[in-house]
């Protein structure tokens, strides 16, 4: 349901969760889990996915900057080797639109909480626009973030074209719906990494994908369509981008969830493509909740057990996951964010 505080946000790019009810019960969906191998033969990458919340959305109670220390500390909790961030956007870390005139942007604000914080070896595979300034474009708040002492970026991925802040590198439109303007354009950003000790190697991508939902089934239909074009069009752009298949780790905000009325229609696109979502690994931590905590100081579990996820975590050629956590207090006055932090082990 719709949740009135929601509504006071005026970029309704960034309610993801938008008509999520706020118990939803699981149903059946075909996906198949990871299989699980001995650890020792392979290597453990810990990684995670987190909405941060945008910093345009001025109207909460807490602001971006006085989050963005709390959404390190959560971060630096569990020491990911990855993170794939939604709605960490280039633009002013004070929400403001305009031009940065010397402001920090939203991006390096999160690194520069992490450095104080004793996490300055975690870097941002983009800091900068992914376009032009002037262009029609939605959401760019798809990041990834990494820790640079244990791994190494090996995708080409400049912040600038010739000397102006903006650069496409590692970064791809997703599909939009007939008659859509440009204005609800999103970009997904993608990287590969390599271990420093191992050498393993591997593909990241964040994506957020379309937070638009309806009451009329005909107008809802259309939009989990296109959720899973979305999603389809994510492990084509990994596919023709990763041609030695390396393993393939998503992390994103889907806006979808088990018992909405598109059945989970991009996860499903990601499991008909080969991905096979984290949270099926034997350990799993908190399961039972939802991975939208719309700020509540206090959440209640599912009645089913199985908690409601738009948040997910998705390998395609990995040997398996061992663990997986949605990362939450059940009883938190300052949560960082309206998303938990997912984190899951993964087997390459």
């Amino acid at each position: 349901m719709l949740r009135s505080r929601l509504l006071a946000v005026p970029m309704t790019a960034v309610l993801g969760m938008a008509l999520l009810p706020p118990s939803a019960e699981a149903v059946p969906v075909p996906s198949v889990a990871a299989p699980t191998i001995a650890a020792s033969k392979a290597k453990v990458v810990r990684v995670a996915t987190f909405n941060v919340r945008t910093a345009r959305a001025t109207h909460d109670k807490r602001s971006w900057l006085k989050r963005s220390p709390d959404v390190a500390r959560e971060i630096l909790s569990r020491n990911p080797g990855v993170v794939a961030l939604q709605e960490l956007g280039p633009g002013r870390a004070d929400g403001k639109k305009g031009t940065l005139k010397g402001r920090v942007r939203q991006t390096t604000s999160l690194t520069n909480s992490l450095k104080r914080l004793g996490g300055g070896r975690y870097k941002l595979v983009r800091t900068t626009s992914y376009f032009a300034p002037g262009t029609k474009h939605g959401t760019q708040g798809a990041r990834i973030l990494y820790d640079s002492s244990r791994f190494t970026l090996k995708t080409r991925c400049p912040e600038k074209t010739g000397k102006r802040n903006f650069n496409k590198s590692c970064a791809f439109d997703l599909p939009l719906a007939p008659g859509d303007s440009k204005e609800k354009l999103r970009s997904a950003a993608y990287a590969e990494f390599a271990d420093k000790r191992t050498g393993h190697r591997f593909f990241v991508v964040s994506a957020h994908m379309d937070s638009r939902h309806s009451k009329s089934n005909k107008v809802e239909a259309k939009y989990n369509r296109l959720r899973a074009s979305q999603a389809r069009a994510v492990a084509n752009k990994l596919a023709r981008v990763n041609p030695h298949n390396r393993p393939v780790v998503f992390g994103g905000d889907i806006n979808s969830w088990r018992t909405d009325r598109g059945r989970y229609a991009p996860h499903r696109a990601l499991v008909a493509k080969g991905y096979r979502d984290a949270a099926k690994a034997k350990v799993r931590i908190n399961y039972a909740y939802t991975t939208v905590n719309h700020y509540d100081v206090k959440l209640k579990k599912s009645r089913s057990g199985n908690g409601t996820r738009l948040d997910v975590i998705m390998v395609k050629g990995a040997r398996g996951v061992t663990r997986y956590e949605n990362k939450m207090a059940v009883v938190d006055r300052s949560r960082p964010s309206d998303h938990n932090m997912g984190v899951a082990d993964i087997l390459l």
